[in-house]
Order: structure tokens, then sequence, then C-alpha cells
């Protein structure tokens, strides 16, 4: 009997200090970062999850916006998928240090760039530079989705609104730092199953447990780093939650914070 193999070809890493005499950059890193990035067939699986899933509820949010709304209250049902959407930002950012554990490839990583910091910093860049560019498509997709969706009559939030243009693009923002703190867990978790499992539970099933504590757990959502980080998506923000800048500064040093108490214990102990 003929058994079929499967084989995975290996990651292109940067020549190391060892063998090119010369201490790897941060620019190499960078680079190294970036095509495994890219050559991962699951990046673009979920980000384009990302996409079908945030633009099109905004398509079907926009065909069912009534006349008598305000911009803000349409603006506020177009984002209504974003918490889905956001999973798969979640996803990627996970799988982006995880799939490196999973295959084992990670110690070659670190053989390539034993300054295990400089590598980690490299790679949140590129998952931040990635989930930022993607989260901008997405919120302004989402937002011409829903403004073209929308029937006759209906009040739709113009750009020239300052108040709707820094919620169009906090959006992006927003989904940039995600990727960055799934990241985070990723590290920390370094199982797929169990970095995943994280950040729906931080992104998503945390903060409706919260809000169904009532009045006893109101102060959990207004400093939950998630849900202060999506202030910033609200036109006229509530008086009772961080304001959209503050929250989403709140949820951007809780993701440095967090990814540098990964980065410490990634390098502390074995790959």
């Amino acid at each position: 009997m003929i058994m079929a193999t499967t084989t995975t070809p290996p990651t292109t890493a940067p020549p190391s200090h060892a063998t090119t005499g010369r201490r790897t950059r941060f620019v190499d890193a960078v680079a190294f970062e970036w095509i495994k990035v890219r050559s991962i067939r699951s990046t673009w699986w979920t980000l384009f999850a990302a996409a079908f899933i945030t633009v099109g509820v905004a398509v079907l949010a926009g065909q069912h916006a009534e006349q008598h709304e305000n911009a803000a209250g349409v603006l506020r049902e177009v984002y209504v998928g974003l918490p889905l959407g956001q999973l798969a930002l979640c996803l990627f950012g996970v799988l982006a240090a995880t799939s490196e554990y999973g295959t084992g490839s990670i110690r070659s990583t670190f053989t390539a760039v034993p300054h295990r910091p400089r590598l980690l910093a490299a790679k949140a860049l590129v998952v931040f530079a990635v989930s930022l560019v993607t989260g901008l498509l997405i919120s302004f997709a989402a937002y011409g989705a829903g403004s073209l969706s929308t029937g006759p009559g209906v009040t739709y939030p113009a750009l020239s609104d300052g108040a709707v243009l820094r919620a169009v693009v906090g959006a992006g923002c927003y989904l940039g730092v995600l990727g960055v703190c799934a990241l985070a867990l990723g590290l920390v978790l370094r199982a797929s199953a169990g970095g995943i499992t994280a950040a729906v539970s931080v992104t998503f099933i945390l903060p409706i447990v919260f809000r169904m504590l009532g009045d006893s757990g109101r102060p959990l959502v207004k400093w939950w780093p998630t849900e202060a980080g999506q202030q910033v998506l609200h036109v006229f923000p509530s008086p009772q939650d961080l304001g959209p800048l503050p929250g989403l500064g709140y949820f951007a040093a809780f993701t440095v914070i967090a990814f540098i108490g990964a980065t410490v214990l990634v390098n502390r102990r074995d790959a």
C-alpha cells in the first residue's frame, strides 16, 4: 500500500548572524515576518471574512434604516456587524503567533533572529500594519455600502461631520490595535485553540456577561479594554463611558502593556 505524505514547505528565514557574520537587523526581521504573513493562506481568508461580515451587515442595516432615525443612529446600525467582523481580526492576530508553534517552525525563527524582543516587535509591527490597513478599508467600505443601500429620505451621516469622520477612521484604528492585542494572547498561550477562545472571550463573551450584571457590571463595561476602544465608533458617546479618543488610547495602552508582558514571557521560556 502506498502512503501519501503531505509536506509543508519550509519557511524562508533571513540568514542568521552566525552565517553572515553580522547582526540581524530590525528591518530584516520585519521583512521576514511580512513574508510569513502574506504566505499563510489563513491570513487572507480571515481578513476576507472580516470584510465580508462587516460590509454585508452594513448593507442589510442600511436597507432597514428608518426615515425617522438621525444620522448617528443610522451609523450605529451600519456598524452593528463590527463586533462579528472583529472576531476575524482576532483570529488573524492569534494565528500570526500560534501557527509557528503548531508547526514547530518557531525554533527556526528564533535561530534566524536570536534577539526575541526584536523579532516580536517586528511581528507586532507587521500585524498592526496589516490589521490597520484592513480595518480602515473595512470601515470605509462599510460606511460606503451602508450609504448606498439606504432608502430615500433616510438621513445618512456625512463624512464632512468631524465626529462621523472620527468614528469611521477610529473603527479602522480600533481593529489595528485589536490585531496586536490578539497577537499578545497568542504569544502567551502558544496554542491556536486556546488563543482563539481567549480572544473571543475578551472581545465578545465577557462584555455580554458584564452587561447582564446590570448596574453592578457597569464599571466593568466602562473599563474593559475592548469596550473602551469601541467608544471611538460612537458619534454621540455616552457620558457614563470613556470618551472616544481617551477610550481608544486606553485600549492601546493596555495592548502595549500586554504585548510587553508577552514579550518578557516568550524571552524567558523555551521555544
